[in-house]
């Protein structure tokens, strides 16, 4: 091939690079558990995310993303300190350059490759948030989802209702157990949300944390958690569903629910 025609193909590769829109997409690991990706319409991924049970929960991390894609960036190699939501930069134990994205309850919902430069690593920020509101592509349905579908307003609420679902009653040590349930005010649901599942201690120490997710577009959630005894007192575990509230959107608690360990 002469030297012209090798720059018209690599000038038309670049241009049909350049038309792939900016996608997320859903998929299954090898493990059985999902994951989200971002990839920018150069092709290459500017963010993962974490692992998750269920597919639902790897949507919600998603919307995370969208939700956070205006955060302000945090340079931790410099001694920066920011509150959430927000992008850090930090070096990783190879002294690469990385970032993260926090959300508000500082869980990390998506984090990028290791880069040479902080520089680069900049670009990799400021392409997660020009390209936040992208498509959704569940790669294990092959169903495309367009931004709008999950994104909803924020509402202001002081008095939501949090319904937490009757668990079994038993559950073999070891197990998985998933706590299902509703986030909603005036019956339509809330979404992006954190629930979290609480064990009652009924001495002076605190409840014990057992799991939390992120509600769907419906306002609904599906949390995991592997059954053991919580406590030395008896094999039971009373669990609650609990949701800290924000700005807009009041606390709530569910109702107590026993499950015995066996």
């Amino acid at each position: 091939m002469s030297q012209k025609g090798f720059l018209q193909t690599r000038m038309i590769v670049n241009l049909l690079i350049e038309m792939v829109d900016a996608r997320y997409q859903i998929y299954e690991d090898k493990t059985g558990q999902y994951r989200f990706r971002l990839w920018a319409p150069n092709n290459k991924i500017v963010a993962v995310s974490e692992a998750y049970q269920t597919k639902e929960n790897a949507f919600n991390g998603v919307h995370s993303v969208m939700k956070a894609c205006d955060a302000n960036v945090e340079d931790t190699t410099i001694g920066e300190a920011l509150q959430n939501p927000k992008f850090q930069i930090f070096k990783d134990a190879a002294q690469k350059f990385r970032f993260r994205l926090r959300a508000n309850n500082n869980e990390i919902v998506a984090a990028s490759e290791a880069y040479e430069s902080k520089a680069n690593c900049i670009k990799g920020v400021k392409a997660v948030k020009k390209y936040c509101n992208a498509k959704v592509e569940d790669l294990t349905t092959g169903q495309v989802i367009e931004e709008k579908q999950l994104i909803t307003p924020d509402i202001n609420c002081q008095e939501p209702n949090l319904v937490l679902d009757p668990p079994p009653t038993q559950a073999p040590k070891g197990s998985w157990v998933t706590f299902t349930g509703k986030l909603i005010c005036k019956d339509k649901g809330i979404l992006g949300e954190k629930i979290t599942i609480w064990e009652m201690d009924h001495s002076l120490m605190k409840d014990d944390y057992m799991g939390s997710g992120l509600t769907s577009e419906t306002g609904t959630f599906s949390i995991d958690w592997r059954a053991k005894e919580m406590d030395w007192i008896d094999d039971t575990v009373e669990a609650y569903a609990k949701f800290e509230g924000t700005k807009t959107l009041g606390p709530a608690w569910s109702i107590k629910y026993v499950i015995k360990i066996t």
